[in-house]
């Protein structure tokens, strides 16, 4: 007598592979509902204080950042753009050794810091001292090519009174843009730090327009 009825084989088979990607598609369904989410959560406030900042100062220049939420505090270090102030280039050219200044050099207020060989063949000075101080750091070297308005070298003044204005400046910005966008914190404390040395601290609080600024005694 002939067997009649429906083969299990063929159906078992195919359940197990509709189970097996229903599941796939759940678990990428799952995932992807994750990162969406993710994408939307709004970056911790560390991070949004470091962008801030860097936005302001410069790319890297942030080194912490501590948030305390509970007291509605932030602390940030970060390096100055300002100091030491830096003499820039006037013109274009091929930086020459002979008009180079030296680390540990006194220079005078207008006096040339460094010369460039000019696309006529002609050598003339590219940058002045904006400040009587002592040349910090060397930005080019010899036969580098710069254009208008490089930093080539940078100068610690004698005459620190512009210079704390400037830190302080730095702070001031940092804490206005740090409470702008952070709206729970109530007090942003910057560190700003030349050669791992904090020169300023500067302190802005939420409704007060003015900062407490404190700062190293080398600035004094």
């Amino acid at each position: 007598m002939r067997k009649t009825g429906v083969s299990l084989g063929p159906i078992l088979i195919y359940v197990a592979a509709v189970v097996v990607v229903s599941a796939g598609l759940y678990a990428w369904d799952s995932a992807y509902r994750r990162r969406e989410e993710e994408a939307r959560k709004p970056p911790p406030p560390d991070v949004v204080a470091k962008n801030l900042v860097e936005n302001i100062i410069g790319r890297g220049t942030v080194k912490d950042v501590k948030v305390n939420e509970s007291a509605g505090t932030v602390e940030v270090t970060f390096e100055s753009a300002t100091y030491p102030p830096a003499a820039r280039s006037t013109v274009d050219g091929e930086v020459v050794p002979e008009g180079l200044a030296k680390v540990g050099m006194r220079v005078r207020k207008g006096g040339p810091v460094a010369s460039v060989k000019v696309s006529d063949g002609k050598i003339v000075v590219a940058a002045r001292a904006e400040y009587t101080g002592t040349v910090a750091q060397i930005l080019a070297k010899a036969a580098d090519k710069i254009e208008k308005d490089r930093a080539v070298v940078t100068i610690v003044p004698d005459d620190k009174t512009e210079a704390r204005q400037n830190l302080e400046t730095e702070g001031l910005l940092a804490s206005q843009a740090i409470l702008s966008q952070l709206n729970t914190m109530k007090t942003v404390t910057s560190k700003i730090i030349y050669n791992n040395v904090v020169l300023a601290t500067v302190v802005g609080s939420r409704g007060q327009k003015a900062v407490r600024s404190t700062f190293h005694e080398s600035l004094k």
